[in-house]
């Protein structure tokens, strides 16, 4: 099988790391996309009331690809809700999880933790690239720059190897 690359993005930084992996690897590559257009208030909502997003159809069979790259935002320790209402319905096995977020310690486990609630299985690879490693150390973990910066292609050459080592464990010689 083929792998396939499926990501949101809310502020477009997850969609360049998308593209990132897509022009590395060479496979398919879908947007998760919400019925309706959301605004930065109903992430808070969605937190607080665990809401389930309403997404628009994905044009793709996801069961026809493998292993699946997963991309998304974390938004206070926990995978952005159109990301996880996409995992509650694909019943994934044969997957992996990046996100370009904020960044901040043991929220990689947080991650590890939603995801063997959400999948019957464990991810392939799991892997978290830190927007704070980009910002002078003045502006790091405030939320005002971190959720205000937008990632550039030069950036991802920051994240090089990460980025790497992530495709290495997602798609094994064997699967590729």
């Amino acid at each position: 099988m083929k792998p396939l690359i499926i990501y949101y993005s809310h502020s477009g930084n997850n969609e360049k790391l998308a593209q990132e992996l897509q022009d590395r690897i060479g496979c398919e590559m879908y947007e998760i996309r919400e019925k309706k257009k959301r605004k930065n208030i109903s992430i808070f909502v969605d937190f607080l009331v665990k809401r389930k997003s309403r997404l628009a159809p994905l044009d793709v069979e996801v069961r026809d690809y493998g292993p699946v790259l997963l991309l998304a935002p974390v938004w206070a320790g926990k995978i952005a809700a159109p990301m996880r209402t996409f995992i509650q319905k694909a019943q994934l096995t044969d997957y992996s999880f990046i996100t370009l977020c904020s960044g901040a310690d043991g929220q990689k486990e947080k991650i590890a933790d939603e995801l063997a609630t959400l999948t019957p299985e464990n991810p392939a690879a799991l892997a978290e690239l830190w927007i704070n490693d980009l910002l002078p150390k003045e502006q790091r973990n405030k939320i005002k720059y971190t959720s205000s910066f937008r990632v550039e292609k030069q950036h991802m050459q920051q994240f090089d190897k990460e980025i790497q080592a992530f495709i290495d464990r997602a798609l094994p010689a064997d699967k590729n």
